[in-house]
């Protein structure tokens, strides 16, 4: 995998998100945005927030992303996490793309029927974090913190680096 120099995003050598199958596509059913299916692995560190001060999980837990959009995404874990929280994310997208410190803010938790537990997480800004502590606190996270919009960003601008670089 490359490792962009100014982001978390990494993509492996001669893979194009361009290039690939898409994923396939859930009708959206009133919803603000299309959700693509798909299965793919997910690790999170949960971020809590008291009297201003953020505290990072010390332990990283897996799941899998069961569908995704531009807005958030349903997850499957086998740990409870708590609602309104927030979580660090890295995305593994279709084993091409692996997006670190995305931000996500837990919507909801429901047992799943069989052990695990069904998470919806809403892609936030820092902003959104801003609000409940200082930027200082956020600087001192071991990741750099940012919103899935701009993660993707990231990626295509790396995209476009790596592909220059080819070309020379």
């Amino acid at each position: 995998m490359i490792d962009s120099k100014d982001s978390e995003v990494k993509i492996k050598p001669g893979s194009s998100a361009l290039e690939q199958t898409p994923f396939p596509l859930k009708t959206s059913h009133g919803r603000k945005y299309v959700r693509i299916e798909l299965s793919s692995p997910i690790g999170f560190r949960l971020l809590k927030c008291k009297n201003g001060k953020l505290k990072l999980s010390k332990d990283r837990t897996t799941g899998e992303i069961l569908n995704l959009s531009e807005g958030g995404m349903l997850l499957l874990t086998d740990s409870p996490v708590p609602e309104d929280g927030f979580m660090l994310l890295t995305l593994n997208l279709n084993k091409l793309v692996v997006l670190e410190g995305v931000l996500g803010k837990i919507k909801r938790m429901e047992p799943s029927g069989e052990g695990d537990f069904l998470v919806g997480v809403e892609f936030t800004s820092r902003e959104e974090l801003e609000k409940l502590t200082s930027s200082e606190q956020i600087e001192r996270l071991p990741v750099r913190v940012a919103s899935f919009d701009r993660k993707l960003r990231e990626i295509i601008s790396s995209y476009l680096r790596i592909s220059e670089l080819a070309t020379r």
